[in-house]
């Protein structure tokens, strides 16, 4: 990925070629009077909360939502000792 550089007057007058170029992976720096202000990057695309709840397709949808989101929470200190102590 590069980097661009464009003063607010150039982009304001060619906004749609500035997006093509972040949509495309550019990195472009919107500067005022030479001095960076902004970058314009391309958003980047959300999870699919289908593929969440299925944990990233490894479960193939199996789980239920409230049984994922408790597998996948974080441990408590009681659990993380039992673990690392070799305890079920």
């Amino acid at each position: 990925m590069t980097m661009i550089q464009a003063n607010v007057a150039e982009v304001k007058a060619k906004l749609s070629h500035f997006l093509k170029l972040a949509k495309a992976g550019e990195r472009v720096v919107i500067c005022d009077r030479n001095r960076p202000v902004a970058e314009l990057v391309a958003v980047q695309p959300a999870v699919d909360s289908a593929l969440r709840r299925s944990a990233f397709g490894l479960f193939n949808g199996s789980l239920g939502e409230a049984e994922l989101d408790k597998a996948l929470r974080p441990m408590t200190d009681e659990e993380a000792d039992a673990f690392v102590e070799g305890r079920s």
